[in-house]
């Protein structure tokens, strides 16, 4: 019984399947709803803040989706299945998502294989990091690149549940590729060498061509990010749409049910019927839920003896559902641990907050570079929004470079701090900070097993001994 008793500790309780036994049948009827109001209210709290927790990353992703995809009148076709590239690494003013990288280009696509495979043709990215990651309706990742594919696919086929592959001959360079739901969110990373190598991947991006089934009208609602983030009745709608069009995981069959009282759910009328009560209720558990996901945006791993936290389980979340949801509150698109290991801090080695203002100043001395297998790079983002700094130069990022010709250079101390110091040697390099509260990503693309095992932290962000420039 003991040793029962610590496996369930360990990967919880052990699943079964009533359904495969005489005693489990459905209900035919609906189920109870409390009469009182005060029950009423309190019951619709805690199942719209239940709803939010769980449907988060799907919300805030079909949010994205309308917001780039959404037809400008009704009947009109939706964009989907069509690359939209970026041509230039992210800048200050870049909203598409929270905490972006910037060391890297991005390109993305909605695919909606409802109607059948989406087939992807890539060029030869020769040495150049780059990885075509595919998010679930749930953000659950997988990607093709050079980690998960060494001979370099040519083509990629993209299939839904339930489909058959198109194609019946098979070789090397073509890779049948099956997901989770009908709706995926294609994310590609191409490595910038610097300023001079941006038209290589321009050119590079213009080489992947993606071919799928014509776009089509759709009655799906449309609903952007700044709504599903204030307003309950909007994130239970989007909610409602994502469980119509990609149906619900098995796993997650009941925890789903019970939104059936918020109007989420096949059948179920439209959100904005429920009655003043539940309504009000939903409000407030969704209003709990939200601040929650704010209050926990720094605790999304495990705290380092330097400081640091190392982000856990990215892009593999699972049932854990508020991590889910607070990672991708954070910022959408997170990749997995394997194809980019990150750690985050938001405050100093004494565990202050980390801000520029006063003409405060931190250091990051490497002993030796962090083990990542492509490169690596520190990226400062505004605290209360997650957005990059609008910094002198355009500078975000200090981190490893690799120039065309295979050349990697490497930092040996980061400062970072409102003003520029004076004293920098030629591997010593400034990281300019806001004159308020900010904090740190560390990410290591294809990272070494130092790493993914945490063999290896990051070195701690010290205040400077050294008196800064004046500063704000």
């Amino acid at each position: 019984m003991t040793r029962g008793r610590e496996a369930a500790t360990v990967s919880g309780p052990t699943p079964y399947d009533p359904a495969r036994t005489d005693q489990y049948q459905e209900s035919t009827s609906d189920d109870v709803r409390p009469v009182a109001p005060d029950e009423a209210l309190t019951f619709a709290s805690v199942l719209a803040q239940q709803a939010v927790l769980y449907g988060a990353p799907a919300v805030y992703q079909y949010a994205s989706m309308c917001a780039q995809c959404a037809p400008d009148a009704d009947g009109a076709p939706w964009s989907v299945n069509t690359l939209v590239h970026e041509r230039s690494t992210a800048g200050s003013d870049f909203r598409q998502f929270r905490v972006p990288n910037v060391d890297t280009v991005y390109s993305n696509a909605w695919l909606d294989l409802t109607d059948g495979p989406v087939t992807i043709e890539l060029p030869d990215f020769g040495g150049r990091y780059y990885t075509l990651e595919f998010l679930d309706a749930h953000s659950n990742v997988s990607n093709v690149s050079a980690r998960t594919h060494p001979d370099g696919p040519r083509r990629i086929v993209v299939i839904a549940p339930g489909q058959d592959d198109p194609d019946t001959a098979r070789s090397s360079d073509v890779v049948s590729f099956p997901v989770s739901t009908p709706l995926m969110w294609l994310l590609m990373r191409i490595q910038v060498h610097g300023a001079p190598d941006i038209d290589t991947v321009r050119t590079l991006q213009d080489s992947v061509v993606l071919t799928g089934p014509p776009p089509r009208s759709r009655s799906w609602p449309v609903l952007l990010r700044e709504e599903v983030e204030s307003s309950a009745a909007a994130f239970l709608t989007a909610l409602d749409a994502v469980v119509a069009v990609n149906g619900v995981p098995v796993q997650d069959v009941s925890h789903v049910h019970q939104f059936r009282q918020l109007n989420v759910g096949p059948g179920t009328p439209e959100v904005g019927d429920l009655d003043e009560v539940v309504s009000q209720g939903a409000d407030l558990g969704f209003t709990r839920a939200m601040s929650l996901l704010d209050t926990s945006r720094s605790r999304l791993g495990r705290r380092t003896a330097s400081g640091w936290t190392r982000v856990l389980d990215k892009g593999a979340h699972g049932h854990n559902f508020v991590a889910r949801a607070v990672m991708n509150f954070v910022g959408l698109g997170a990749n997995v641990v394997e194809e980019n290991c990150s750690y985050n801090t938001y405050v100093d080695s004494d565990g202050n907050a980390l801000t520029g203002l006063g003409g405060r100043t931190y250091e990051i001395t490497f002993s030796e570079p962090p083990p990542a297998e492509a490169f690596w790079s520190v990226t400062l983002y505004e605290a209360d929004t997650g957005w990059l700094y609008d910094a002198p130069g355009d500078v975000f990022s200090v981190g490893s470079t690799t120039s065309p010709d295979g050349v990697v250079f490497t930092p040996s101390r980061i400062v970072v701090g409102y003003a520029r110091p004076d004293d920098l040697d030629s591997r010593e390099f400034w990281l300019p900070a806001p004159p308020r509260p900010f904090f740190l990503v560390l990410r290591m693309y294809r990272p070494h097993e130092d790493a993914v095992t945490e063999r290896w932290s990051p070195p701690p962000v010290d205040p400077s001994r050294i008196p800064s420039p004046a500063g704000p």
